[in-house]
């Protein structure tokens, strides 16, 4: 059976070269072509910041004599599908869909982006530790993140262990309690419970506090350690002052860019905010893990109604129970992707929350209005306030 096409905005039937005439019944704006063959099956699926302009050079005449750097598609194309977007985001995710419907089996070999990285915990594993990996999919196991690039999640393991006095050594710990004591347990900077000194239900409950602190919840532990490090230099116990200091120094290090929107993966929710071509309109997409949900556009100036009616279906979607697919982690990576891309790529993130309201949100797209592109001589709508 054909892949269907129906979820493409227009479709026109071409026989290459294509005229001038031809091509502008193509709309010259953003969006995501599929090529198809004379029997319908899809050729090539392309992104394009001008749909024409692309198609023109894959498919018009070309007499410059110059050899064409990539695959000469005219003698196989007989018709074009298209859809428009407006933002980066939203071409992306177009394409994801797309592909995914075209080529249900291959789709994840065309994209340009992976999985996203996330740090796995499972306190229940004979030797309990934080892994990094991808695709933030651990069953019944804790994750945590997401992170831009494996070696910003393996930092992250590393700030921990440094912090919490974590085994580094899987395979000793897999061997606890009878296990020899590595280099770190003999400089007093992990646990020991390798060779017994501390109990494997200890050192889980270290686990946890370090779990605790990884996902924010960090001013108890924070102001704990200060305590003990103020304790310690009252009796005079420098040494051990100045180790409690070091580990609030490590700490410090999860404040950096690459760890801002680290949280357990059952909460990878957000309200983004992208540009919605013009300078007067917004485009909303609700994020719940490996599900995306493109709304309506938004006003600029901001209207009241607007906001609440998004924040409210943000809601429901949240809440809805959904059957999972093979695209929910490419779904999660392509978000991750844009939580770390330039911000005129990124748009807006909002971390959702029951606790985001109208106002909050209001706020923080005025905040975010040059990266939107919005325009500066409008501000709010006073009467929707």
């Amino acid at each position: 059976m054909l892949p269907s096409t129906s979820q493409f905005d227009a479709r026109i039937a071409v026989q290459p070269p294509l005229s001038a005439e031809r091509l502008s019944d193509v709309p010259a704006a953003r969006g995501v072509l599929a090529l198809l063959d004379e029997h319908e099956r899809p050729v090539t699926l392309i992104t394009a910041a001008d749909m024409r302009a692309r198609l023109r050079s894959r498919l018009a005449r070309r007499d410059d004599g110059h050899p064409r750097k990539a695959a000469d598609l005219r003698t196989v194309t007989r018709a074009v599908c298209w859809t428009r977007t407006d933002g980066h985001f939203e071409t992306d995710l177009a394409y994801l869909e797309l592909a995914r419907q075209l080529w249900p089996d291959d789709f994840a070999e065309m994209l340009a982006w992976k999985p996203a990285w996330f740090v796995r915990l499972d306190l229940d594993d004979v030797a309990p530790a934080f892994v990094a990996t991808r695709g933030g999919l651990c069953g019944d196991a804790c994750c945590v993140g997401p992170f831009p690039l494996r070696r910003a999640a393996r930092r992250f393991v590393a700030v921990l262990e440094d912090a919490f006095d974590l085994c580094r050594d899987r395979s000793l710990l897999a061997r606890a309690p009878h296990a020899r004591t590595c280099p770190y347990g003999q400089m007093g900077r992990c646990l020991r419970v390798c060779d017994g000194s501390v109990t494997m239900d200890a050192y889980r409950r270290r686990l946890s506090e370090a779990l605790d602190y990884a996902i924010g919840r960090r001013e108890d532990i924070a102001a704990e350690l200060r305590r003990r490090m103020q304790a310690a230099s009252d009796a005079l116990d420098f040494e051990r002052a100045a180790a409690l200091k070091a580990r609030l120094d490590r700490l410090s290090v999860l404040n950096e860019a690459d760890f801002h929107h680290v949280r357990p993966a059952e909460r990878f929710q957000f309200v983004l905010i992208q540009p919605g071509g013009g300078r007067r309109r917004l485009r909303p997409f609700l994020v719940d893990g490996g599900r995306i949900a493109p709304r309506a556009v938004l006003d600029w100036p901001l209207k009241r109604t607007q906001l609440r009616e998004l924040l409210a279906k943000m809601g429901r979607f949240v809440n809805a129970s959904a059957r999972p697919d093979n695209a929910g982690p490419w779904r999660v990576g392509l978000v991750a992707k844009y939580l770390f891309s330039a911000p005129q790529r990124r748009g807006l993130a909002v971390h959702w929350t029951d606790a985001l309201d109208a106002a909050a949100l209001t706020e923080q797209i005025v905040a975010a209005r040059g990266v939107l592109g919005l325009s500066d001589r409008v501000g709010p709508d006073a009467d929707e306030r």
